[in-house]
């Protein structure tokens, strides 16, 4: 795992590429390395965390032989062993044995259709001198960030973390109000927009080109599926081919030059991982997350089973809590975009302890998005939509949620059933109605109604797919590729350790979306992945009621203080936010106290991004 960054139509001075590649140093710290086309305004930077071919030979950038093609890349591509052998029996010739130096060869040979041929987590630049062209490109999930701008004049910037590719521009870019919009009222900034103006993120499953004289080009070459197969009274074993499919992702995801280790949580995705693990023969150690004043959240117990039953070494990773402030503060320093779900202070911290034992991680992130594990799948019944849509404009014309907490009641519920996808959001992330996002930000100038904060789940719908189907797959192209996976990246990356997330191999994902769907009343979501460990692993697995992954915190907060904070933040104090953000944080608001968490996670994070700005340290601890 690794960080890149890219400059092509201007050559930046080297104190600026060096600021940049300084802020990538907690993603690569094993080496750091550049080039520059001698004939044409392009550089590449890159820093390394060494996974695959610890050598000097896998420092990047890499080159074909000729050294016509030089890539920089942040990610694994798992699939490398078998694509090698394909290459080299067309005639390449191999330098080191990373898996990355694949993607010159595979270019040469597929051009940018070598994509395709790609499985992995990955983000990365590719410049062809000889047609004077760069290739960039993102894995189909968005398991790993890339942002970009482009000028006026046509250059182009790109970088693994929006903080490195601030460095590369004239002037630090002010917050987007839109983004903001979108943390308040989805909990996570959307592809492709980014915090910063003028700054986007590649979307997953996209490659973008450039070339001098012409525009940036953007193409999607991956989506996640449309359709469900139809159910067949033909033999068909769905059982045996789950098990062979996840026999040969998990042969691949455990290719590496280091130990890998488990997050295990005692839940049916993380144990699924194990058991596959396991049947490798890989001798792993599972940690775990414990909260010792809160055994009812707690999933030790159930974990522990799993890891004896199994034969694994396992390691218990109790999280004590006494600074909720100073935690959140850290946190959100690593983070270059602010997201308003307390999940990441215990990834935070699971990661800093798990940094120290491992620089490889398996997780069963994706589970739920893969096999319709979130709870919010299982009722789904029917609104009233018309009446509702009409009341819901009807009461918003009126100004409702900002007038009483009685009004700001009703038009919550107004707009939880005024549509499809108006109930999802409300069920994944109830907090702020679009039209009170947009009363805190009016000093930004934006406008922000129901259909733009919608609008990035809108462009992820099919609605010809079975309901439950086409909320899968938003939440996999939106809540995860947005929120989750963004998590897992950075705070990993913060203590310089990998995580991999077998689950979402594309392989896995395009099969699980596309199994037909079960009758009416069978639903308990995970079906398939239970049926694999029932012969498996203890009963207490199946039956253990599902955790989410947030810290049990919000009664050790002070909201008063909590409140100090936010108006000493600079998005009040300079002016960023209307004084009416207090009126939706006042008693009695519904939800008021995940408003002010998700007010006091974009304050600390303000505190650093828009007072510290370059003072980035990402080793910051509680």
């Amino acid at each position: 795992m690794c960080g890149i960054a890219v400059t092509t139509g201007n050559v930046l001075p080297p104190p600026n590429r060096r600021r940049a590649l300084e802020r990538l140093r907690h993603r690569g710290p094993d080496a750091c390395g550049d080039w520059q086309d001698g004939a044409a305004p392009v550089w590449l930077g890159h820093c390394r965390l060494a996974i695959v071919d610890l050598s000097a030979k896998g420092n990047q950038p890499l080159a074909n032989e000729d050294g016509g093609i030089q890539v920089v890349c942040n990610g694994e591509i798992y699939n490398y062993a078998n694509l090698r052998s394909r290459l080299e029996g067309l005639g390449h010739t191999f330098a080191s044995d990373s898996d990355s130096e694949i993607l010159v060869h595979a270019y040469e040979a597929w051009g940018d259709d070598c994509v395709d041929q790609l499985e992995g987590m990955f983000a990365f630049a590719l410049w062809d001198a000889r047609k004077q062209r760069l290739l960039a490109a993102r894995d189909r999930v968005g398991m790993k960030p890339l942002y970009y701008h482009v000028s006026p004049q046509g250059q182009l910037a790109l970088a693994s973390e929006a903080g490195s590719l601030a460095a590369l521009l004239p002037a630090w870019p002010s917050p987007d109000p839109e983004a903001l919009a979108y943390v308040m009222t989805l909990g996570y900034v959307p592809s492709p927009w980014s915090i910063w103006q003028g700054c986007r993120k590649l979307e997953p499953g996209h490659l973008l080109t450039w070339q001098a004289g012409d525009t940036v080009r953007l193409r999607r070459y991956w989506a996640p599926p449309t359709e469900v197969v139809p159910e067949t009274n033909a033999a068909y074993d769905e059982q045996e081919e789950w098990e062979q499919l996840l026999s040969q992702v998990m042969r691949e995801h455990l290719l590496a030059d280091v130990p890998i280790g488990l997050f295990l949580s005692g839940g049916i995705d993380s144990t699924t991982v194990a058991v596959a693990m396991r049947e490798f023969g890989y001798p792993t150690t599972a940690l775990t997350v414990t909260f010792p004043s809160q055994p009812d959240r707690c999933e030790g117990d159930v974990a522990r089973q799993v890891a004896g039953h199994l034969g694994l070494e396992h390691i218990c990773i109790p999280l004590e809590i006494t600074d909720v402030h100073s935690l959140l503060d850290s946190s959100m320093h690593q983070c270059d975009e602010p997201a308003g779900y307390s999940a990441w202070l215990s990834m935070y911290l699971l990661c800093q302890v798990a940094s120290r034992h491992f620089k490889v991680i398996m997780a069963g992130d994706g589970g739920d998005e893969v096999f319709a594990g979130y709870r919010w799948y299982h009722d789904l019944s029917p609104e009233r939509i018309g009446f509702h849509r009409w009341a819901r404009r009807a009461i918003r014309s009126a100004g409702g949620a900002a007038t009483s907490i009685s009004a700001g009641r009703i038009a919550s519920s107004l707009f939880r059933r005024s549509g499809l996808l108006h109930g999802h959001a409300s069920r994944v992330y109830p907090r702020f109605l679009p039209e009170e996002a947009e009363a805190i930000l009016r000093p930004m100038g934006v406008s922000f109604g129901d259909e733009q904060m919608l609008l990035p789940l809108q462009r992820h719908f099919v609605p010809s797919l079975p309901t439950r189907r086409a909320l899968q797959r938003i939440d996999l192209m939106t809540f995860c590729s947005d929120a989750v996976l963004p998590k897992v990246d950075r705070l990993s990356m913060a203590f310089s350790m990998e995580v991999r997330t077998p689950l979402l191999d594309r392989r896995i994902v395009e099969w699980g979306l596309t199994r037909p769907m079960l009758r009416e009343g069978a639903f308990q979501g995970k079906d398939l992945l239970r049926r694999y460990l029932q012969p498996r692993v203890p009963r207490a697995v199946l039956e253990h009621r599902k955790q989410g992954f947030s810290l049990p915190i919000l009664n050790q907060l002070d909201w008063s203080e909590a409140l100090e904070e936010i108006e000493a933040s600079p998005w009040v104090q300079e002016g960023y936010w209307s004084p009416r953000w207090r009126r939706c944080v006042r008693p009695g608001v519904r939800y008021r106290e995940a408003r002010i968490w998700n007010l006091l996670s974009l304050a600390k994070w303000g505190e650093h991004w828009l007072r510290g700005k370059a003072s980035v340290n990402h080793r910051t601890m509680p």
